[in-house]
C-alpha cells in the first residue's frame, strides 16, 4: 500500500508552507506534469506555474467543483485530494467538504 503525498495546504508566497510538503509537491510535480523544478522547499512563481498547469490538466476534479475554470495555483483541498490520489490511486479520499 501507499498513502497521502501531502498533508498541509499551500500557496505561493505563504511563509508557512511546510518546506518539507513543498519538496514533495515539486518532486510530484517534475514526475507528473514534467515541470522540471528544482526540488528546494520553497513555493515560488515555477512551483505555481506548476501547480496551475496540474489544475488545468484535471479542471474536472480540481476546478469544477469549486465552479471555476481558471487556476488558481493554490494547493487547497480539491487540488490537494487529486493530488494524493494521483500519487496513490488505491487511498479512499472523498471529496472534501468545499463550503
Amino acid at each position: 500500500g501507499c498513502s497521502a503525498l501531502l498533508n498541509t495546504y499551500m500557496r505561493f508566497g505563504r511563509n508557512s508552507n511546510d518546506t518539507g510538503e513543498v519538496r514533495k509537491l515539486q518532486q510530484f510535480l517534475n514526475d507528473n506534469v514534467q515541470a522540471n523544478l528544482p526540488v528546494t522547499g520553497f513555493f515560488g512563481s515555477m512551483t505555481d506555474s506548476a501547480v496551475r498547469k496540474f489544475q488545468v490538466n484535471h479542471t474536472a476534479q480540481v476546478l469544477t467543483p469549486w465552479g471555476i475554470s481558471d487556476p488558481t495555483g493554490y494547493v487547497y483541498k480539491t487540488t490537494q485530494r487529486w493530488i494524493n490520489l494521483s500519487y496513490c490511486s488505491t487511498l479512499n479520499i472523498p471529496m472534501p467538504d468545499l463550503f
